[in-house]
């Protein structure tokens, strides 16, 4: 199963760049859906981020592990398998993000989401499908708020207050 999506950014790719790759660990500060997350060093391949979940799409709340598997500073792309964590319908999942420069000092987000599912959960594909849909348009519009204002979306907070953690 995939899962694309772009947006467009009113910021410099480099300011995009610097909260998807530079920060990588910070993603638990602005996804609504990660209530929190740590690195084990800084981001390069072979590096794991951890990140507990309040749920996103299939997945329930938990701890997934993440290792970096691509990491392109220069090329401003990046890709994660997770290593731990998943439910046990979920065989493997990896996920790509790229920012590339748009027009007018603008950029564009993309991301690739591959999800294999166990041979007897393929069957609820479409509906995953369209859950996580819903759910990454989320976390994109949460990622242009944090690169164009500096702050997290204010339903982050709310998420955060909810879980019992703070900014």
């Amino acid at each position: 199963m995939e899962i694309r999506a772009e947006l467009r950014i009113d910021a410099r790719p480099a300011v995009a760049w610097a909260v998807v790759g530079d920060q990588f660990g910070r993603v638990g500060e602005w996804a609504c859906p990660i209530t929190d997350s740590s690195i084990d060093g800084p981001p390069g391949m072979g590096v794991v981020r951890t990140c507990h979940v309040a749920g996103f799409g299939p997945v329930g709340p938990g701890v997934i592990s993440e290792r970096l598997t691509v990491f392109d500073p220069a090329g401003r792309s990046l890709e994660y398998e997770a290593a731990e964590g998943l439910p046990s319908f979920i065989v493997r999942a990896v996920n790509r993000w790229s920012v590339h420069a748009g027009p007018g000092g603008t950029c564009v987000v993309r991301v690739h989401a591959t999800l294999t599912l166990q041979p007897w959960a393929r069957a609820w594909g479409p509906l995953l499908r369209w859950r996580m849909r819903g759910q990454s348009r989320q976390v994109l519009d949460d990622l242009r708020h944090r690169v164009e204002t500096g702050q997290p979306h204010p339903r982050k907070a709310a998420a955060l207050a909810c879980h019992g953690s703070q900014l």
